[in-house]
């Protein structure tokens, strides 16, 4: 066999064992799959998916990594509940992000997120203004001016927010923060489509209080960016209540 034939064949078996993961992990978090609940045995599960013993172990090996099943002898393969779940994982996000479950689910996301930037984001703030390097605040600068340029685009305002704010907690040299920003991601672009839809409120409120947080960091002043973002989290909540009116 060639080296071609085995790394083609390596790629096929990880697709498929992805394939597998993604579909089992999409039904927990959508709830089709309920905590306490027992998976199929193995061989309904070989005969839905079509895939060899070893793939499908593999499979839920990766789940079980996650935090959402747990397999024990005798008893089979069980959904733990939520709070066992790695909800920091960048793809247990993805399925919370295209999980069914109208809008009290995706409210009770939204929710949550809040909670977690006020607790994070201004001592952040203040980490950024301590330790950021040069490279750093270059970063948080160019995401504050593609956020100048986005015009009456919502879209690209979004991005470039999103940018401001992880480059932010990227800037604090904390390694507890990485995960946090990139397990932010998903959920905050689900917040910012309901906060920063006008393009004039864009412009005339939330660049001068980003403009606020980039002063602060760059003049490398810890209790002003820490204020600074809080008063900006501020008014993402009132916009956010004043969304659901």
């Amino acid at each position: 066999m060639t080296n071609s034939s085995v790394a083609i064949g390596r790629t096929l078996k990880r697709n498929l064992r992805e394939q597998i993961v993604d579909g089992i992990g999409s039904d927990i978090v959508s709830g089709r799959l309920k905590p306490g609940e027992l998976l199929p045995s193995e061989d309904v599960l070989l005969g839905r998916y079509g895939v060899s013993r070893t793939v499908l172990r593999e499979a839920l090996n990766v789940l079980a990594g996650k935090g959402m099943l747990d397999a024990r002898p005798k008893r089979g393969t069980v959904v733990t509940p939520r709070s066992a779940w790695n909800q920091l994982d960048p793809v247990v996000l993805s399925w919370r992000g295209g999980a069914s479950g109208g809008e009290t689910r995706r409210e009770g996301g939204v929710d949550a997120l809040m909670e977690v930037r006020r607790i994070v984001e201004p001592g952040a703030a203040a980490l950024a203004a301590r330790r950021g390097t040069e490279r750093d605040f270059a970063e948080i600068r160019a995401a504050y001016e593609a956020m100048e340029r986005a015009g009456d685009s919502p879209e690209a305002f979004m991005e470039a927010d999103l940018a401001f704010h992880v480059a932010c907690l990227y800037a604090g040299k904390n390694d507890f923060l990485a995960p946090i920003a990139h397990a932010i991601r998903t959920e905050m672009m689900a917040s910012l489509r309901i906060t920063n839809r006008d393009p004039v409120l864009n412009r005339s409120v939330s660049l001068p209080l980003h403009k606020a947080i980039l002063d602060a960091i760059l003049a490398r002043d810890p209790d002003e960016a820490a204020a600074a973002m809080k008063r900006h989290l501020d008014d993402t909540e009132h916009r956010r209540a004043q969304s659901q009116r």
